[in-house]
């Protein structure tokens, strides 16, 4: 049986800053038709800064979600931009320090039912202080957390920004095979 859907049509209804909407009638598998709402997302990046023993998290308010949470840095990359550069430019302009040493941990889709949104996740362990200046609509503030402190935390699920307990997941996967350093 096949599992696929074929686009048959697309139609933008909306075409704002960071996404684009659209509605896409498709072909099912079984030969009927259907319409799917899709979330057009230039995709993102985030990272967990590692620094002294500390995790470097951001606290900030999600209108969206309507709560203050506690995020690993992270943001939209540009036109054209590479996810390395991107990390580097989103950890200068949110937490002051400029990573040195920058690993990939891994992508993940948030919402792949609906939106097209791929994060790419890096670990940072080295850093310069190098701030940029701050987005001009962020209200953000950065907090260390110790990294034992951090991880009962995550196993008690006080993350709960997906990008952020995703990261965790992988880094305290890593570290659980001794790949890394804690």
């Amino acid at each position: 049986m096949k599992q696929f859907e074929k686009t048959v049509k697309s139609e933008v209804i909306y075409d704002g800053r960071i996404v684009k909407l659209r509605i896409d009638e498709v072909l099912l598998p079984d030969g009927s038709f259907s319409k799917r709402e899709i979330v057009e997302h230039q995709g993102a990046v985030a990272v967990l800064a590692v620094k002294d023993g500390q995790m470097i998290f951001v606290k900030q308010y999600r209108i969206a979600s309507q709560q203050l949470l506690t995020e690993i840095p992270a943001g939209l990359l540009e036109p054209g931009e590479t996810p390395e550069a991107a990390a580097i430019r989103e950890c200068c302009e949110e937490i002051g320090y400029r990573p040195v040493n920058l690993f990939k941990l891994g992508d993940f889709i948030p919402t792949p039912g609906y939106c097209s949104e791929k994060i790419t996740l890096f670990c940072a362990t080295e850093f310069v202080w190098d701030p940029l200046e701050e987005d001009p609509d962020e209200f953000i503030r950065v907090i260390k957390i110790p990294v034992r402190t951090a991880r009962t935390l995550f196993i008690n699920g006080q993350f709960i920004d997906g990008k952020t307990a995703a990261a965790l997941g992988y880094y305290f996967s890593i570290a659980a095979r001794r790949l890394i350093a804690e």
